[in-house]
């Protein structure tokens, strides 16, 4: 998925031709043929977007007023839009991925952001991000659009976490159509630390209070840290008023986790927002235990946003 927008696409294809998997050359001649049109396509998708979603019943509308061949086509075209959420100025590699969910049917769009000045684990994949994306909106993902149905083991195995992973299905505009089986046939899941796999919507620490936002607590309460027993949280407050939120998201190889401030960025992103339009973040987090998010988040932002404050918030159990 982590597609070198610096190149030529053939040259990137024929990096690709060693794939052990068959694609459907329909799916690539459908998405190939219909081009030209792709710009009017998109356009049309993303008219009345709301944070970078595309609402079920305004896909099916395009798809039918396009004639294609279903929503999973319309996924491909909006590879394009999804691109342009990313945000890498250390690679230039641009990652756009769709996802479908399973609760509404409605397109999530993400991409890989990177923040210089920073050590390069703070990354976020643009599969990842559409992962949290979905997990803090509640709901999962059945199926992801990428440009090539390739994604790092770092985003498998991260993916790998959440409870819907399984059944997960992967296309993308060569005409792959693959499972999480295919591509990670026996992964290292949740139950091997002995945890059921995460679910989006859980409230995994309902009596966690502090001396912070209601909605820093709302969010914490809905962070997923079994493995630390340390929930991570974060609102930034933006330049315009509003405010993004982000809670820990574990993985049970403990690296890939999602700490909070990145689950932040990723709401920050979607809704249309810079980095230098925060001017304040609170994070609440248990300070001196085995996971302290303090640091990493007061590290991470005096890069990013220099000039925004940053309040600590110790949990009450």
């Amino acid at each position: 998925s982590c597609f070198p927008w610096s190149q030529e696409p053939s040259t990137y294809d024929a990096a690709m031709t060693d794939s052990p998997f068959t694609a459907d050359p329909d799916v690539a001649s459908e998405y190939s043929a219909r081009s030209d049109d792709s710009a009017a396509i998109r356009s049309a998708a993303m008219a009345g977007a709301v944070g970078h979603v595309v609402a079920a019943d305004r896909a099916s509308a395009v798809v039918e007023e396009f004639g294609l061949s279903g929503v999973e086509a319309l996924m491909l075209h909006l590879l394009d839009d999804a691109r342009l959420l990313a945000d890498p100025p250390i690679s230039d590699y641009h990652v756009g991925i769709v996802g479908r969910e399973n609760e509404t049917g409605d397109l999530v769009l993400g991409g890989n952001l990177e923040f210089p000045g920073a050590h390069l684990g703070t990354t976020v994949h643009g599969e990842g991000f559409v992962m949290t994306r979905a997990f803090q909106r509640g709901t999962t993902i059945g199926t992801l659009a990428l440009r090539r149905a390739h994604p790092c083991a770092h985003c498998r195995q991260y993916i790998a976490e959440f409870a819907a992973a399984a059944d997960l299905t992967l296309i993308d505009t060569l005409g792959h159509r693959l499972t999480m089986t295919d591509i990670y046939p026996w992964p290292f899941s949740p139950g091997a630390l002995g945890e059921a796999p995460a679910v989006p919507g859980a409230i995994t620490f309902p009596t966690l209070t502090a001396d912070g936002p209601e909605l820093l607590i709302e969010t914490g309460r809905r962070s997923w840290a079994p493995y630390s027993g340390c929930p991570g949280a974060v609102v930034l407050e933006m330049a315009d008023g509003s405010t993004a939120a982000g809670a820990s998201v574990e993985s049970v190889a403990f690296n890939p986790s999602m700490p909070p401030l990145q689950a932040a960025l990723v709401a920050a992103r979607a809704g249309g927002h810079t980095w230098a339009d925060i001017t304040a973040a609170t994070l609440g987090t248990v300070v001196g235990g085995a996971v302290d998010h303090s640091r990493q988040t007061a590290d991470l932002l005096a890069v990013i946003a220099p000039a925004a404050t940053l309040a600590v918030v110790p949990w009450r159990p």
